[in-house]
């Protein structure tokens, strides 16, 4: 359409004042809008995107003309940038090819960028072009229908109107900016408030130094960052966790691979299912892995952000786990050593076997808090094993049932852990079960590279004791062989000490020990004193030599015709005495008449031995040691008078 096809067409440009007003306005808008984002104007490459932000734009706007200028210039039409009609006009279309035409009318003001006028009889199409705010793109065109003596002031009122949708539009086409930076700056400050809450988590878990407080705060901090998981934890055999949720990590062909998986490489693993998915994160620090936390989802996937703040405490959930650890094993090693000092202290205290193996069970049980401590002690003459000490008074039978058992310890010499015996099946299946043990550990006591005995020490509970445990029974094992050498070596020594060399009877001072004590645990003795009879002769004749062979000879009669518990020792020089605990002189005087008659019929060469006997009752008034030998003495020397070869019994007129 031109200016000579419509010769009563013209143009009209914005007024000079209202360019002053509309660039105020832009400036405010500008001020305005610099609060929240920089300016943005429309490109080109815009425009296909823009249809949405005119069709809100024109709906407000329509609600800001007032009501006489609507009614004064009708409800325009709204054209989008490439000529399409998005909102009719209020006016009817009385001519059959009028929508021709306007579209033709709004193409040429697309091109011209300028306000174009199409008069018909009483009224004119008007169509305004929307531009941008900074160049001349156009975004859309509205199109009026008025009087046609409209004034310049009602250009200018359209022209006014034009501008207002303009700003319209670039609120709406701004807001999305407002939104993306409000949704940007609630997200930011979301994710600070989960970073500053997991920083608290961190921080919190490494105030920790107590394993199972970690695992407390792990599972916490999870169940903040993420409530829809459900979180499981996997920790080493060797930790006794008291929390129903965690679990021991047992390395089995039917248990969670990705537990597992993740456990051996330290690494992240997923099970991806239709509905869900299961996460497994290794719980590790420096020295390595002490365990796996599992998060099961049921219904959804958590975001990358998400596990990365799980894997944040999860990695300082290990270290302090680590440091835990640290902290415990420095405390059982502190412990370790204060039961280790216990026990050698109260061991070394006494060099009898008995008290010993007593003192051992009674510390063992201590430390351990386990139902049985079983002490084994091996006897060379007898080759096999008794049981010396325990810690319940029941007596067992099975304690000499398991002879394979005891044979491989013995073969071996190496202690071994038994976590359940039900499960393992060592093959004395019986021994323990008659024990009621499901779980075992024990040590050989080991003396001298000879092994002395078995420590046993079992629980009914499977899995009770930790590899720490184990580790501790050695070394009290080591300590208790230490003391178990030095008693035995003490005893052999104080044996040695207390025998005589050449008659293998006891010596004198033992007897005198043996009956001090017996006057104080018995109701009464005898004893008596025999003499070789011409025992110089006999060395002067045959020689020192045969003296000692005489001697001996003597001493095994003498051995063999006396009780167990009777106690013959070498008096001295050929002199033997023999005690006789509650025995009376006239029972005494019998024994002492057959070994006299033994001994003068089975010595080569023949002897005969003279014998005074003397004994003490509860009637007397205590005798000491000293008194009854000198009225063993006494009746020897009356033997003697009375022509050798005979015995003779102490008695008060002597």
């Amino acid at each position: 359409m031109t200016d000579r096809q419509f010769p009563h067409h013209r143009s009209l440009t914005i007024t000079e004042s209202f360019k002053h007003d509309a660039e105020m306005l832009r400036q405010a808008d500008r001020l305005f809008s610099s609060d929240w984002i920089v300016p943005q104007d429309i490109t080109e490459h815009d425009l296909p995107y823009t249809e949405s932000f005119l069709r809100q734009a024109y709906t407000n706007w329509l609600w800001l003309i007032p009501t006489r200028v609507r009614e004064e210039l009708g409800t325009p039409a709204l054209y989008s940038y490439d000529g399409v009609r998005l909102y009719e006009g209020s006016w009817d279309l009385v001519e059959e090819n009028r929508e021709i035409l306007n579209v033709e009318l709004v193409q040429l003001s697309l091109k011209s960028k300028r306000i174009q006028i199409d008069p018909v009889g009483d009224y004119a199409y008007v169509s305004v072009p929307i531009s941008a705010r900074e160049s001349e793109l156009v975004l859309s065109v509205l199109l009026y229908r008025v009087e046609k003596q409209w004034t310049s002031c009602g250009a200018l009122s359209i022209e006014g109107w034009a501008l207002q949708l303009q700003q319209g539009f670039y609120r709406e086409y701004e807001q999305i900016f407002i939104d993306d930076l409000n949704r940007s700056r609630g997200h930011a400050e979301f994710e600070a408030k989960r970073r500053d809450a997991v920083c608290d988590m961190i921080q919190t878990i490494h105030h920790h130094i107590d394993v199972d407080a970690v695992l407390s705060q792990i599972m916490l901090g999870v169940k903040k960052l993420l409530p829809t998981a459900t979180a499981e934890v996997y920790v080493t055999q060797d930790l006794r966790i008291d929390n129903p949720r965690v679990k021991v990590l047992m390395f089995k062909p039917w248990e969670d691979s990705i537990v597992k998986q993740a456990f051996m490489t330290g690494s992240i693993c997923y099970d991806q299912r239709e509905d869900g998915c299961d996460i497994a994160l290794a719980l590790k620090g420096k020295q390595g892995a002490y365990g796996v936390l599992k998060l099961i989802f049921e219904h959804d996937i958590p975001e990358s952000s998400e596990l990365q703040f799980v894997q944040l405490i999860v990695e300082a959930a290990g270290a302090a786990f680590e440091n835990a650890k640290l902290h415990e094993q420095a405390n059982a090693v502190i412990q370790e050593l204060s039961f280790i000092n216990d026990l050698t202290t109260k061991i070394n205290q006494t060099l009898h076997l008995k008290e010993i193996f007593d003192d051992a069970t009674e510390e063992l049980s201590k430390v351990f808090q386990a139902d049985y401590c079983i002490l084994l002690q091996y006897h060379d003459e007898l080759a096999r094993y008794d049981l010396v000490s325990q810690s319940v008074k029941e007596d067992h039978d099975a304690f000499h049932e398991p002879i394979a058992f005891y044979q491989h310890m013995s073969i071996v010499k190496e202690p071994f852990i038994i976590s359940d015996a039900m499960e393992q099946g060592h093959g004395h299946g019986d021994f323990f079960e008659n024990l009621n043990l499901r779980s075992v550990i024990a040590a050989p006591l080991v003396a001298g590279g000879v092994i002395k005995g078995i420590v046993i020490v079992g629980d009914s509970e499977p899995r009770f004791f930790t590899y720490d445990n184990f580790k501790l029974l050695q070394k009290l094992a080591q300590h208790m062989g230490l003391a178990i050498a030095n008693a035995t070596l003490h005893a052999q020594v104080k044996h040695l000490a207390d025998k005589d060399q050449l008659t293998g009877l006891f010596a004198r001072h033992y007897l005198n020990q043996q009956i001090d004590e017996q006057q104080h645990s018995t109701r009464c003795g005898s004893l008596i004193v025999i003499d070789i009879d011409f025992f110089k002769q006999i060395n002067d004749t045959y020689g020192h030599l045969m003296g000692d062979q005489i001697l001996s000879q003597v001493s095994r009669i003498i051995s063999s015709s006396i009780r167990e518990g009777d106690i013959a020792a070498r008096w001295g020089g050929e002199e033997i005495a023999i005690y006789f605990p509650n025995l009376h002189a006239s029972n005494a005087y019998k024994i002492a008449e057959r070994i006299r008659m033994r001994i003068e019929k089975e010595t080569e060469p023949n002897i005969t031995v003279s014998s005074g006997v003397a004994q003490w009752g509860q009637h007397d008034e205590q005798i000491s040691v000293e008194s009854l030998f000198n009225r063993a003495d006494m009746a020897l020397y009356h033997a003697k008078q009375m022509g050798r070869n005979t015995i003779h019994i102490f008695t008060d007129t002597e």
